[in-house]
């Protein structure tokens, strides 16, 4: 039997997957990542065990719950703009890249909270931070891989998805808030547009 996408059990499933999220980012915020087992999150989020693994394979999932959803929505939005086709540019293909991020990012940002929460946790665990960049270098990777199908060329697209990266990392750095991160992201970007404008 066929179910329509948004069937009472999808819903269901949703809701199960983000109270997790929420009990597990509470008890982050209140005792440190080290201090927090699986089992305390599961009870905080009233679910057993099971379940929390039918969602999760790891505590470290949890922080980076949304990335793998969110980096498919900016794969799909960049290889749907073959139109543009940035080729040998990398302005071009940078741009795309913050097109859509701007497209698809509200749909799986963490809440300014959440942001704050991970942050601190990052600053504060070094295996937290090694596994933060390899989820962003994976992502970086598949976005050099969506930018060459849209058109761009290869060295282009890598150089792009990595540089989109670092812009990301350095607002990270260097914001003094969540809310501030935006704004952070534009002033890196900023940066960049000055390349070449030196008059050498």
């Amino acid at each position: 039997m066929h179910h329509p996408p948004d069937t009472l059990h999808a819903r269901k499933r949703r809701k199960a997957r983000a109270t997790i999220v929420s009990a597990a980012f509470q008890l982050f915020a209140e005792h440190g990542f080290d201090n927090v087992t699986v089992a305390a999150i599961a009870e905080r989020a009233e679910v057993g065990r099971t379940t929390f693994f039918r969602y999760f394979g790891d505590k470290q999932q949890v922080l980076f719950a949304d990335d793998s959803a969110e980096v498919d929505r900016m794969c799909a939005y960049v290889r749907e703009r073959v139109d543009r086709k940035p080729g040998t540019d990398l302005g071009a293909a940078l741009a795309l890249l913050r097109e859509a991020a701007a497209a698809t990012g509200p749909h799986a940002a963490l809440s300014p909270a959440h942001s704050a929460v991970l942050v601190r946790l990052l600053r504060e665990s070094i295996d937290l931070r090694s596994r933060y960049l390899l989820t962003r270098q994976q992502r970086a990777l598949r976005l050099a891989v969506a930018l060459t199908e849209a058109g761009t060329v290869e060295n282009v697209a890598v150089l792009a998805a990595h540089t989109a990266m670092a812009c990301d990392l350095t607002a990270m750095r260097l914001a003094d808030s969540p809310e501030a991160y935006p704004a952070r992201v534009d002033e890196a970007h900023g940066i960049l547009r000055t390349l070449g404008m030196s008059g050498e």
